[in-house]
């Protein structure tokens, strides 16, 4: 290991004076890379937030948003768990693949079911997420004593959800949401009750499995494009506006991504700590704080499909709200990652959070195409300023 050094800022960021020497930092435990069959794992997994998307497009109300937040926890949780696996599990042997298929057809009945999920169909969804968590505990079940003791402590919380939503699939009413609630409630305290110190994580894989699942969620924001327009003719007013909007999740990527920069000090902070504080610093910055940025994503691909039609409308109320806490969430989910890790400012997205709200009365009294415009000007800045501040820092500790 080299003798990189590190020195920090005054927001906490801490910066390495030898940036490019990121790969000689790196231990051989980082080694490990992303296999294309989690790749697809995860396109399976994205098709859910198209589904979410619909759903929220469809009932935007508090109710729509109630149901897309109970199903996005039970789904997030259960992509966080086969992300663990895989960092500990890679799925070179075939058990083990076919294993992995399952899961993904599984995460397919899910997706199916979803946009029905809480009138009719909760009892598909409930088998397909009984599936998922039991196809995760049987493979962690290959992954040595200590990783089937670890999983014998979590997949109890995992079973009782998924029965809980079975069951609310053959009732009606409050008590279906109360059992969703739940259902949730139960995957929530399962890391405070059995904790997370016994998985040996590998930085390099689970920034890179993470970054590659950003990739193909902004994806499907972009793709929100084409739905939106329902197969009708591209004229000069849905092309303009396409490409207005197409900044949005242009721009997000890059305040993700920076070039990979973010991700290079992301691995390095993960490598700085001992196994139980990296396991819990993992689970905070790459669990928890990726949360808003992807319901963020999910509201912007929701808000996209009401956007495109009438662009130089004014925007309904709901559809306004959701394009711009979108964009807020996601500046927001950017920030706490940034200072969970300590590899970015924070001030700068926080603050265009904040501001990309005063831009629901720019759409809603204005026209949808001025929404659209107001935010990216307020991403870019963000985005521009971040960059400049990462070339100060850059130049200061060399």
């Amino acid at each position: 290991m080299s003798h990189t050094t590190s020195a920090q800022d005054a927001e906490g960021v801490v910066v390495p004076e030898n940036v490019g020497s990121a790969e000689d930092e790196a231990a051989p435990e980082s080694a490990t890379r992303v296999t294309t069959l989690e790749l697809f794992f995860d396109l399976a997994f994205v098709f859910n937030f198209t589904q979410l998307a619909r759903v929220l497009s469809r009932d935007m109300t508090l109710r729509g948003v109630v149901q897309v937040l109970l199903i996005f926890w039970l789904l997030w949780w259960m992509y966080g768990g086969y992300a663990w696996l895989t960092n500990h599990l890679p799925p070179h042997r075939r058990h083990h693949r076919v294993l992995l298929l399952l899961g993904m057809a599984s995460f397919l009945v899910i997706g199916l079911a979803t946009p029905n999920a809480f009138s009719g169909d909760g009892v598909a969804f409930g088998i397909g997420y009984l599936l998922i968590v039991t196809v995760h505990a049987a493979l962690f079940a290959f992954g040595g004593p200590g990783a089937a003791r670890n999983m014998l402590r979590i997949a109890p919380f995992h079973t009782v959800g998924a029965l809980l939503i079975i069951g609310a699939g053959f009732l009606d009413g409050w008590i279906v949401y109360a059992l969703w609630a739940a259902a949730v409630t139960l995957e929530i305290i399962a890391p405070m009750v059995t904790g997370v110190s016994g998985f040996e994580l590998k930085p390099g894989h689970f920034v890179e499995r993470h970054g590659l699942l950003m990739i193909i969620a902004l994806g499907d924001s972009f793709l929100a494009l084409g739905i939106g327009t329902n197969g009708g003719q591209a004229g000069f007013g849905v092309v303009t506006t396409a490409m207005l909007i197409f900044v949005i999740p242009a721009c997000l990527w890059w305040v993700y991504f920076d070039e990979a920069e973010k991700a290079r000090r992301a691995e390095l902070a993960l490598e700085r700590e001992g196994p139980a504080q990296r396991s819990r610093l993992a689970l905070t910055a790459f669990f928890y704080a990726h949360v808003p940025m992807l319901l963020g994503l999910i509201l912007i691909a929701a808000a996209v499909k009401k956007t495109i039609v009438h662009p130089y409308d004014a925007l309904a109320l709901a559809p306004s709200v959701a394009l711009a806490c979108g964009v807020a969430l996601y500046l927001a989910g950017i920030a706490w990652f940034h200072g969970i890790l300590k590899i970015g400012p924070q001030r700068f997205h926080f603050t265009a959070a904040l501001l990309a709200v005063a831009a629901i009365p720019v759409g809603h009294y204005g026209t949808a195409v001025a929404e659209v415009v107001l935010l990216g000007v307020l991403i870019g800045t963000a985005l521009l300023s971040d960059h400049r501040w990462t070339k100060q820092m850059a130049h200061l500790y060399q």
